[in-house]
């Protein structure tokens, strides 16, 4: 039995125009699996990290969110903070001018008052430049007045698991 092994993925030849990475060297897998969050403020709802085997490499944070709405409706705003080795966090997702609060956050509409889900998926790209562990963190919150709560892993009626997912990929750049 044979095995190969390498510590870096390049296309034979080189990376086409306009792309911004090449293969996938490592995925990471995060998700909320306790029991109902119930929002009604700005909440930092899911973490999950992944280490950089290279400085060069890139990592794309794919956000997996379904929610349900109790209440009038409104809109919420979701985004991604990264921390590398545990310093402060800082907003990789979103235009920054685009939010309520300027910090990268983006619009999020939830507006069923009838005990519907609705869905969010975002894929995040990010270039940490290190080899330390990266933590991304999903914070959600009301986008102005918001009447009701926002839950997630409560379906009507019924109890669900793993209503927030996190899948993270180590690219080669």
């Amino acid at each position: 039995m044979s095995e190969l092994r390498t510590n870096r993925i390049i296309p034979r030849d080189g990376l086409s125009s306009g792309s911004w990475c090449g293969g996938i060297i490592q995925i990471a897998y995060a998700s909320y699996d306790g029991s109902a969050l119930s929002l009604t403020t700005t909440t930092d709802v899911l973490s999950g990290s992944i280490t950089p085997t290279r400085s060069d490499s890139k990592i794309l944070v794919d956000v997996r969110l379904r929610a349900q709405l109790d209440g009038s409706g409104g809109q919420w705003f979701a985004g991604i903070k990264r921390s590398i080795g545990g310093a402060t966090a800082q907003y990789v997702s979103g235009r920054g001018d685009l939010s309520p609060t300027g910090n990268g956050l983006y619009a999020w509409h939830m507006l069923s008052s009838d005990h519907r889900h609705g869905g969010c998926y975002q894929v995040v790209r990010d270039e940490p430049g290190t080899t330390s562990t990266c933590t991304y963190t999903l914070t959600i919150g009301p986008w102005g007045t918001v009447n009701g709560s926002l839950r997630i892993n409560r379906q009507y009626g019924d109890q669900e698991r793993q209503g927030v997912q996190f899948v993270m990929y180590e690219v080669s750049g």
